[in-house]
This record gives structure tokens, C-alpha cells and sequence, in this order.
């Protein structure tokens, strides 16, 4: 509940526990005044907390694992199949992990400085037309040199 919308609900509590007063119990308006003020401040608290303590039935998100796992292996896929496709690792794979590089260096691969950073494999890799995807394990070996970089 907005604070205007609550205050407006505290001051018609203390306005009906002044009437009440007034009328039923004969007190005077001080006293009646008095009276009210601590219930128009209960009654504001409440208002502003009642927001809080509010269920919250939205749906649960999904787990990420499961976009993460299929992302994944179809990664695995698709790398499989460029070891037996060499144009498909040329014109696709190769292509990507050179953008990649480029931005992790921030020049461009043919220059001395960033084949001394890449290594000679990971360079030739990345550069050479003719490279060839390595087994899994080499090829992640040299994925992590990127990472590290």
C-alpha cells in the first residue's frame, strides 16, 4: 500500500475513534484526540507492513541446469561434427574463436606480440586455414590458455 493511501486510512481510524469516544463515552476532544493518536499510528504501521508479509505465488523460475546441460551438449555435437568437416571448423568454429581471441587480446592475431601471448598451438588454431580440431582434451587445454589470458 503507497504511504498516502495508508495515512489517509490512519487519520479515518483516529477520525472514527474520536467519534467514538465523543459520542458513546462522553470524553472530551483532548482526551478523545489522545486516544486516537496511538491507534492511527498502529493503524499506519500496519498499513505500510501489510505489503510485506504478502504471499508470493509467482512461479519458481526455472533451474538453470537444464538449458546449461543442452547448451552444452549441443556444443559437443556441433564440435564433433567439425572434425569431420573441415570447412565446417574453417568457415564456422575457427571464425568464432578467432573473434574471441581478438577481443580477449584486444589486437589483431597475425601480429608477433599475439602469437607470443596464444602459444604456437592455440595460434595456429586460430590462423592457420588449414588447422585441423584437436582431440577434446587437447582442444580444452587450449581453451583454458584462452580463458587465462
Amino acid at each position: 500500500m503507497s504511504l498516502k493511501r495508508a495515512a489517509m486510512f490512519a487519520v479515518v481510524v483516529a477520525a472514527a475513534v474520536v467519534g467514538a469516544g465523543m459520542s458513546a463515552m462522553s470524553v472530551p476532544l483532548h482526551w478523545a484526540l489522545l486516544v486516537a493518536l496511538p491507534a492511527a499510528v498502529l493503524t499506519l504501521a500496519g498499513c505500510l507492513l501489510a505489503g510485506t508479509f504478502d504471499a508470493d505465488w509467482t512461479a519458481e523460475p526455472d533451474p538453470p541446469a537444464a538449458s546449461v546441460t543442452l547448451h552444452a551438449t549441443f556444443l559437443t555435437e556441433r564440435l564433433e561434427r567439425s572434425t569431420i568437416d573441415q570447412y565446417r571448423f574453417t568457415s564456422r568454429v575457427q571464425p568464432r574463436l578467432r573473434r574471441i581471441a581478438q577481443s580477449v587480446l584486444g589486437q589483431d592475431l597475425d601480429t608477433p606480440v599475439a602469437r607470443e601471448r596464444l602459444g604456437t598451438d592455440l595460434h595456429r588454431l586460430l590462423t592457420a586455414r588449414d588447422a585441423q580440431l584437436p582431440p577434446p582434451k587437447t582442444f580444452a587445454a587450449l581453451m583454458r590458455r584462452l580463458e587465462e589470458l
